[in-house]
């Protein structure tokens, strides 16, 4: 799939998934969520640190941004901060899944995408600005990648690790649109405190 498309495909997905859930946004905010999803459909680039070949990880990005020189803590944070929204977002059930909580995911996210919007501020208002909504709104941009990451092709089916992850899912958050994702792969849940068993 050409990048064009690819980010005419996420742009589309994420103007239905504002529609369906009521979520409100700045068009600064979709266009940087629609470049960074373009961008990281690379798997290469989701799950690495800020060098070629480097493992993804908050404690050591953290320690290496605090003793940067401005301009290379700035990249640090950044790709702390895409990085965790991305794989909390399109990668929930992995992240629910992993030994860290998903509240330090969203902590750290949250965090690196306000020290960028703090870096920002003295020379670029209007990229400060971005960086703060993202940083103030993470947990709403979270459950809003998670929404389009259930959209996918109409019809598809899962394979079982993923009905298996958004099974795990729906009864820890309940919610609904994880729920209607299941019934479309034609997976009945019994209501949370009944045998809990999946009727197919």
């Amino acid at each position: 799939m050409l990048v064009t498309s690819m980010r005419e495909y996420f742009r589309e997905t994420l103007q239905r998934t504002l529609q369906q859930t009521q979520v409100q946004i700045t068009d600064t905010a979709q266009v940087y969520l629609v470049n960074l999803l373009t961008e990281f459909a690379r798997s290469e680039n989701a799950f690495a640190g800020t060098e070629r070949g480097e493992r993804f990880g908050f404690v050591e990005l953290m320690q290496r941004a605090q003793e940067s020189e401005p301009s290379e803590a700035l990249r640090i944070y950044k790709h702390m901060g895409d990085s965790s929204l991305y794989l909390t977002g399109f990668f929930a059930e992995s992240v629910e899944r992993s030994p860290v909580p998903v509240d330090y995911w969203v902590s750290m996210g949250g965090s690196a995408y306000d020290a960028v919007a703090r870096l920002m501020r003295p020379t670029a208002a209007t990229s400060s600005a971005l960086f703060a909504e993202l940083a103030h709104r993470f947990e709403d941009l979270v459950e809003l990648l998670c929404a389009m990451s259930l959209q996918g092709e109409p019809g598809k089916k899962l394979d079982d690790a993923r009905v298996l992850g958004l099974v795990d899912r729906y009864r820890r958050t309940g919610k609904p649109e994880v729920l209607e994702k299941l019934k479309a792969q034609g997976i009945v849940l019994r209501p949370v405190g009944d045998d809990d068993d999946l009727v197919h």
